[in-house]
């Protein structure tokens, strides 16, 4: 099995708690999380990633010195790897109330999609549904499409391709339970990628605020979403997503001891004192959220 190795940053930047934040899934399909090993597919293939002292080890069976390259610098998106907090530290270590949040939090990192395409249809799907029933309809969907690799007691999955959907009918993602008019945008976007018509993967190279206008965009596509598209795939925060109920609950535990009516105007009041962090600010709370809220899934 060949290796290559990811030396860690010199800034916080916590491995450990990037496991324990996957251990949260409570349907783990795309990362599954091994005793101190992360497992997933990049580029196809299927790799662990394991922190051994000051570095990453990155082990797959189908690495190769010409896909190496191309490997290390996904697996840096992916794991967050060249995204440094530290001004957004120092500026919440200033506010009482947001370094009480962020504190436990320091180091975890901000970690990506492997494309713009899968952050879109995974967010599609988490349009008004629960986050654990979101988690257990996006492995449903990769399921159809790919067979898995067994890794202990779970099995981690390939996200299907643009050209795989593309070739679903509406009755092939019945199982997702989503409702029709968001099936067909699922479908309808991967018709649109594998046409040419739109360059989904060209997002990622435009700044967060052109990135969201242009996903805003697309047919279905809102506000909520596209923030969300660019967090997940770009690693980056520009606004505050005030529909979001799990972030207004969020707000409504942390900020105000659970008291008062969950609302956008709570999110809105809470954050936007933030200014230039709001957005970030709001998802460290969606991940203290998640640690707090899920135990770990011991597999």
């Amino acid at each position: 099995m060949r290796e290559f190795r990811l030396p860690l940053p010199s800034y916080a930047y916590s491995f450990n708690l990037l496991l324990e934040f996957v251990t949260r899934i409570t349907h783990p399909g795309r990362l599954v999380v091994e005793g101190e090993t992360l497992w997933r597919f990049t580029d196809g293939q299927l790799l662990a990633y394991r922190q051994e002292s000051n570095a990453i080890v990155v082990r797959g069976k189908c690495l190769s010195s010409a896909n190496e390259d191309r490997i290390k610098r996904l697996s840096i998106h992916c794991l967050g790897l060249g995204r440094d907090l530290t001004a957004f530290y120092d500026f919440a270590l200033r506010d009482r109330m947001l370094w009480r949040v962020v504190r436990p939090l320091r180091g975890l990192p901000i970690f990506c999609a492997e494309t713009v395409f899968e952050a879109l249809i995974t967010l599609i799907i988490e349009q008004h549904i629960t986050w654990k029933n979101a988690m257990r309809y996006q492995r449903t969907l990769m399921q159809m499409f790919d067979r898995g690799a067994s890794v202990g007691r779970a099995t981690v999955y390939r996200f299907p391709s643009p050209q795989q959907l593309a070739g679903a009918a509406q009755a092939d993602l019945k199982p997702l339970k989503i409702t029709n008019r968001r099936i067909d945008m699922i479908i309808g976007i991967a018709k649109a990628v594998v046409a040419g018509e739109i360059d989904l993967e060209a997002v990622a190279q435009l700044a967060p605020r052109a990135a969201y206008d242009w996903l805003m965009g697309i047919n279905g596509v809102g506000h909520w979403t596209a923030n969300n598209v660019i967090g997940r795939a770009l690693g980056a925060y520009p606004f505050v997503s005030q529909n979001d109920v799990a972030l207004q609950a969020a707000v409504q535990f942390y900020f105000h001891g659970g008291k008062g009516q969950k609302s956008p105007d709570l999110v809105t009041n809470a954050l936007n004192r933030y200014e230039a962090y709001a957005g970030l600010a709001g998802h460290f709370l969606l991940l203290r959220w998640v640690l707090d809220r899920y135990p770990p899934i011991t597999l």
